[in-house]
């Protein structure tokens, strides 16, 4: 069962039933072809040593069990009340910000593929395609992209568009090159063209100016691997296709969102507890060392439906703490253990809660796998 925010009313589950099976054989069993009806024999004399044999009836045949129903296609399009469920809720708005982060300095979310790997659920996060990588690990059923920047929600607008229209990662990445950009402006121009004039213009302007990055960017996505394993979206074939999915299945929601914000993360929550859909990933990349906790954020983490398989991820840009690649630790935490230290104004940044896990005995700063450390996850 999913476990509400505290500060949130319980919704009624939406459940998905299943039709009931009516291919089963209720006709009667057929005598064998081979029992024609031949002429009657003189019946045998009955003797003082012998009787007449009375005829034996035919058992009839076994009838054949009913195949099991077959599972429901947790990828499938969503039923049109659903879709409105998802859909539904303000979201914050984006802001006009000086920097854009169109690509992702992580390298190592493999690292995080031992906690998440086929979770299922909703996945929620903040980023361009970073996120694409943790939520195929995860086998996510639904993804919630939201981010502060307008520009990254173009992205993620355009890469809907380039995605659905491209059967491999490789024609995907071509689709950047600078030799197919008239293409691609071609396939977004008419992918927006109910959009409003400013929607498509913007979306149309962030593929011009963000192209050549992304390009190169996925040159090295494309390639990822630790060993024999191919850790990335685009380097790993499976991965690619499950998101394909989920576009091509309307089962992502892109939204102009603040993590701090009144709107975008209350629409998230409900959204997930309504369709009794787990959050079983909140990525927060490293979000969190620009704001604090405020009253408005910890109700957003309250209001997030999880369960016990349910965990927060984050990245660490701090020289005193180990690195998994040139840059970032890796960090897992239960999404329970997050809402826990968050409930009540416990701690009110992510660095208090360090300190505090720390006295607690909670943080573990260092693990087998070099880069990565925990939060509330002893044995």
């Amino acid at each position: 069962m999913l476990r509400r925010g505290a500060l949130f009313p319980l919704f009624a589950a939406l459940a998905l039933g299943c039709s009931p099976n009516t291919n089963r054989d209720s006709s009667e069993a057929l005598p064998p072809a081979d029992a024609t009806e031949k002429p009657l024999e003189a019946p045998a004399q009955k003797t003082d040593d012998t009787e007449v044999a009375e005829a034996t009836p035919t058992a009839e045949e076994p009838a054949e069990p009913t195949p099991p129903p077959t599972p429901a296609d947790p990828l499938a399009p969503l039923s049109a009340d659903d879709m409105a469920v998802f859909m539904a809720g303000a979201t914050d708005g984006g802001e006009p910000l000086p920097n854009h982060y169109v690509k992702s300095n992580e390298r190592r979310h493999d690292t995080w593929f031992p906690y998440v790997e086929g979770l299922g659920g909703a996945f929620v996060g903040v980023g361009p395609d970073q996120c694409y990588t943790v939520a195929a690990a995860q086998g996510a059923e639904l993804m919630f992209l939201l981010d502060i920047d307008h520009m990254v929600v173009d992205v993620h607008n355009n890469y809907q568009v380039l995605i659905e229209a491209s059967e491999t990662p490789e024609q995907l990445h071509q689709r950047f090159h600078e030799s197919q950009q008239d293409a691609s402006l071609a396939l977004l121009e008419e992918a927006y063209g109910d959009a409003d004039n400013k929607t498509r213009r913007l979306r149309l302007q962030t593929y011009r100016a963000s192209r050549e990055t992304i390009y190169r960017h996925l040159e090295h996505v494309i390639k990822r691997h630790q060993g024999d394993a191919q850790t990335s979206w685009l380097s790993n074939p499976d991965y690619y296709a499950h998101i394909r999915t989920l576009y091509q299945n309307d089962r992502v929601r892109i939204m102009d969102g603040d993590l701090t914000g009144a709107d975008t993360m209350i629409s998230v929550g409900i959204a997930a507890t309504k369709l009794d859909t787990p959050v079983r990933v909140l990525y927060l990349s490293n979000a969190e060392e620009y704001y604090k906790y405020t009253n408005q954020y910890q109700a957003n983490i309250a209001g997030i439906p999880g369960d016990e398989q349910s965990v927060v991820l984050r990245t660490i840009y701090n020289k005193e703490w180990e690195h998994a690649d040139s840059l970032w630790n890796y960090q897992v935490q239960p999404l329970a253990s997050y809402q826990a230290y968050l409930e009540g104004g416990k701690v009110r940044s992510r660095n208090a809660m360090f300190r505090v896990a720390a006295k607690e005995g909670a943080l573990e700063r260092t693990t087998v796998v070099s880069g990565v450390s925990r939060i509330g996850m002893k044995e």
